[in-house]
């Protein structure tokens, strides 16, 4: 029983001294402290109080130093040799001499005292008698010490064995990358910019949301460098914070191949992480271009910092050099798409801005083509049914764009040389509003019940001309306005000139652009009659000018020329030509086919024949 009892006493010791061994370490564990040196710092070490011996000291003093002693201690100092002191014991030391030294401290033991001298060495040591003492040794700055314990303003480092302390003030908190140096996990603690490097400066193309993960590819001044689709970004390394390598998040999820995998965001987008709450790894701008490594589902994948991020595929064009889609009817909605992509592939040469807003608030947009300092312009669809127009601007557009980016010939035409000199403006849609209540019906109207009581009580809005508030809006410009023929009294489907010119904010817009630039010639293209309007009461060499511009585009889509008349105006072509006297034209694309739109059918066969019409205009001086 006794022998029982006593064995139970020293187990209850010994888990005892493991408890508080394990709870030491765990607190260490928890408290670990790094610690990085300002300057120049000195570690003081306690020498042992046995009579002292200083161990790996190194003394430097002057040729001939001398060491004094006191208290019954006698000390002899030479030049490169030995010295020996007694004081109430025995203090043994090496003292080597270096001609030129200076004294640099002096340190009194209990009953001797040292005479210590040091040139261009950063070590010291100072010697005691019996009662121990202190050494002191200089550490180089940015040096990172493991803290042991603190005690006041003082901190218990080691440093290359020697252990000692040194003052708070002259350290600083390591960093945790000062810490864990060669960590290739990270995770981002707040929001920051990705950045790109472009022609040899960062650019900031995104930013990069915390508590996202990655795995670095290297690490270039103040930043970390992940993969991110072919090329490389960089993150502000003072965001982040290193992790082990099992906090590295996996992605496996089942991929199909892409055989085109250049892209390019047409809008502001994200990649997110693939897991069912699709979380935000990175925000997108608009027209960033990104290599698609795979599909998955309704996302695009892309490699970002050691993971597969998504993108939807509706945000992302891919690269085909081939944009729009002419066939069937262009919607306003697939207008703003294509100029986005178009945009988007093409920063170099194109630019989209919005001229004005309809009635009902869509955009008016515009896009310039080109680079050059002339500049002409291009305009459609001011008829809502006559929206054909727009398809036939877009693909030129389309077609343009791409054979400038190739270098390559449009009949005959150098379309980059031609776009350096001289760059187009296309206004594909004057009307949207029109067309979308001819393609859509009603509902596609702010005020339906206010459309069909226009369209007299009918919810057919096939025959439809004018703008969403009954008036044309090519009888809306300044010249000759006041003696339109053939005007109806009120507003509906079509020849509602309205209340005055200008009333209407589509014919406004276009009006202000134009005046805004200096186009040196234009068309508005509309859809029945094949045939081309030029004349507005030119004479002279104004009017031999315009017919001879009017005679080419004849020629090349065999559309016949309006003989000259008096009458007319109101129209954009009549303004343009009486404002700004150059040369307007326009241009019927189609065979008249009564008061609907020109069928699909037709398309291939209008575009083959307009297809040069803007080289043309864009070459005459």
């Amino acid at each position: 029983m006794k022998k029982s009892f006593t064995s139970l006493i020293v187990l209850v010791l010994m888990f005892s001294i493991f408890k508080d061994v394990f709870a030491e370490t765990t607190t260490q564990a928890q408290t670990e402290k790094w610690v990085v040196t300002l300057g120049p710092t000195d570690l003081t070490i306690q020498n042992p109080e046995t009579g002292g011996t200083t161990t790996d000291g190194t003394t430097e003093g002057t040729t001939d130093g001398t060491t004094e002693g006191t208290t019954d201690g006698t000390t002899e100092g030479t030049t490169g040799g030995a010295t020996e002191g007694t004081t109430g014991g025995t203090t043994e030391g090496t003292t080597e001499g270096i001609t030129g030294g200076t004294t640099k401290e002096t340190t009194v033991g209990a009953t001797g005292r040292t005479t210590v001298g040091t040139t261009d060495e950063k070590t010291i040591r100072t010697a005691d008698g019996t009662t121990g003492g202190t050494t002191t040794i200089t550490i180089p700055a940015n040096v990172k010490l493991k803290v042991e314990k603190e005690e006041n303003e003082l901190y218990y480092v080691t440093y290359k064995e020697n252990a000692g302390t040194i003052l708070k003030s002259k350290v600083r908190d390591a960093t945790p990358w000062e810490i864990n140096p060669t960590a290739t996990v990270f995770k981002v603690t707040k929001d920051t910019p990705l950045l790109l490097n472009e022609s040899g400066k960062l650019v900031n193309r995104g930013t990069v949301k915390a508590n996202t993960i990655f795995s670095k590819s290297g690490e270039k001044g103040q930043n970390l460098m992940i993969q991110y689709s072919n090329q490389t970004a960089y993150i502000d390394k003072s965001k982040t914070l290193p992790l082990s390598k099992d906090k590295m998040p996996v992605t496996n999820i089942a991929t199909k191949p892409v055989k085109i995998t250049a892209s390019v965001a047409v809008r502001n987008t994200k990649i997110v992480f693939p897991n069912t709450s699709k979380t935000t790894m990175v925000n997108v701008p608009a027209k960033q271009k990104l290599v698609i490594d795979s599909i998955y589902s309704t996302y695009y994948v892309v490699k970002i910092g050691g993971i597969k991020g998504l993108i939807p595929k509706a945000d992302l064009s891919l690269k085909i050099n081939n944009y729009v889609n002419p066939s069937g009817n262009y919607s306003y909605d697939k207008l703003t798409l294509d100029l986005q992509e178009l945009n988007a592939w093409y920063p170099g040469f194109t630019k989209v801005e919005t001229i004005g807003k309809s009635v009902d608030g869509r955009n008016l947009y515009a896009i310039k083509l080109g680079t050059g300092k002339s500049e002409i312009s291009i305009n459609g669809s001011h008829h809502a049914r006559e929206h054909m127009t727009t398809n036939v601007i877009m693909e030129m557009l389309d077609q343009y764009a791409s054979a400038y980016e190739k270098n390559t010939k449009i009949n005959g035409f150098d379309v980059r040389k031609t776009l350096s000199q001289t760059s187009i403006y296309f206004v594909p849609m004057v009307n949207p509003d029109g067309v979308m209540l001819v393609q859509k019906g009603a509902s596609s109207a702010k005020n339906p019940s206010q459309v069909i009581k226009l369209n007299k009580g009918s919810k057919n809005f096939t025959a439809w001309k004018a703008n969403v508030r009954g008036v044309d809006l090519n009888r809306q410009y300044p010249a000759g306005w006041s003696t339109i023929p053939g005007n109806k009294s009120k507003p509906g489907p079509d020849n509602y000139k309205g209340t005055k010119a200008l009333s209407e904010p589509e014919a406004k817009a276009l009006y202000d652009f134009t005046n805004k630039h200096s186009f040196k010639n234009t068309v508005a293209y509309h859809s029945s009659g094949n045939i081309i309007f030029w004349h507005y009461n030119q004479t002279g060499s104004q009017f031999t000018r315009d017919k001879a511009i009017a005679t080419k585009l004849s020629k090349q889509t065999g559309y016949s020329l309006v003989a000259p008349a008096k009458g007319g105006g109101g129209g954009y072509k009549d303004w343009y030509v009486a404002a700004k006297k150059r040369p307007g034209f326009t241009i019927e694309i189609s065979p008249y086919v009564g008061n609907k739109p020109v069928p699909n059918s037709y398309f291939n066969s209008i575009m083959k024949k307009n297809l040069p019409v803007g080289l043309i205009l864009a070459n005459e001086k």
